[in-house]
């Protein structure tokens, strides 16, 4: 008799998340408020060590996932569980990186790296030794009592970096962080943030625009249609990384094309319905555009 061994739970899942913020809705009136769905039904399990990455166009509601995972602000319905716990808040069960490094400047490298481990209640000696341990992992053992404003962009990011890993989370959440740097910059820190991820085994979901940069870096990239976010697919990444130029590699070039054509598809569909729908409605829809930031829309409320 064949028993079948069960599949492990897995570290996140996404129950059917809808996310809805309140919004002014333009040519109503003083004081009107209309609904604007930022995701909707975004439905998705998240092995354990997994190296997620989330592509979709801008407005998609990509920073919102990221948010809710983050506990700072909470799904309209459906939920999100870590470890088969539904995340109610933020926690130091998880890490946030940012596009923005949000270094305190009056602080070293090291200071900026023990600040979550405070938070913890972390002795003096153990705090020191745990951020020069993680410093030297992202490569800055040299620069510990350096201030923020005497680092580069790349090195304020590996601080950032540090800071989130040195407190150990379950999973690490990365919203755009390489986007305000150069490509060279760039290329180098996601090869370092490969490294790190395969020396720490920890979960990573990490936000994009960039397709190269899904492809380059992700296990399975999820993609995101345009707004309100739904989950479109995810596609499986079977690349070979041990080379000198991956993304020269026809393999790379093919993945690429596929997530690029699935964004596509969904683009022009958008596309046509908003056409559509803008021959329909009232010259004052209240709809707001696209590229007002989820962010902003919360903070909208007010």
């Amino acid at each position: 008799m064949t028993t079948t061994t069960p599949s492990p739970p897995p570290k996140l899942r996404f129950e059917h998340v809808h996310k809805e913020f309140s919004v002014r809705a333009a040519g109503r009136g003083r004081g009107a408020r209309t609904a604007f769905t930022a995701l909707d039904d975004f439905t998705l399990d998240v092995p354990a060590g997994e190296f997620l990455t989330v592509v979709g166009p801008s407005g998609c509601g990509k920073s919102t996932l990221l948010d809710l995972l983050g506990g700072l602000t909470r799904p309209t319905s459906g939920r999100i569980l870590l470890d088969g716990e539904p995340i109610t808040g933020p926690g130091l069960d998880r890490g946030v990186v940012f596009q923005q490094y949000a270094l305190l400047p009056w602080r070293t490298a090291r200071a900026n790296v023990e600040f979550g481990l405070q938070a913890k209640g972390v002795g003096r000696k153990e705090r020191a030794a745990l951020a020069d341990e993680h410093l030297e992992l992202v490569g800055l053992a040299g620069f510990a009592d350096r201030y923020p404003h005497e680092l580069s962009g790349g090195m304020k990011q590996r601080v950032a970096i540090a800071r989130s890993l040195a407190f150990d989370p379950e999973v690490l959440l990365m919203d755009e962080p390489f986007a305000a740097l150069d490509a060279q910059t760039r290329e180098s820190l996601q090869d370092e943030l490969l490294r790190i991820w395969r020396a720490t085994g920890k979960t990573i979901v990490f936000i994009t625009h960039g397709i190269d940069e899904a492809v380059y870096l992700g296990q399975r990239v999820a993609i995101m249609t345009p707004r309100p976010g739904r989950l479109q697919t995810v596609r499986t990444i079977d690349l070979d990384r041990s080379g000198d130029d991956v993304r020269s590699t026809a393999r790379f070039g093919r993945l690429r094309h596929e997530i690029w054509s699935a964004l596509h598809a969904d683009a022009t569909s958008t596309a046509a319905s908003a056409a559509t729908s803008a021959a329909t409605s009232d010259a004052g829809d209240p709809t707001p555009a696209a590229d007002v930031s989820p962010r902003e829309l919360e903070a909208s409320r007010a």
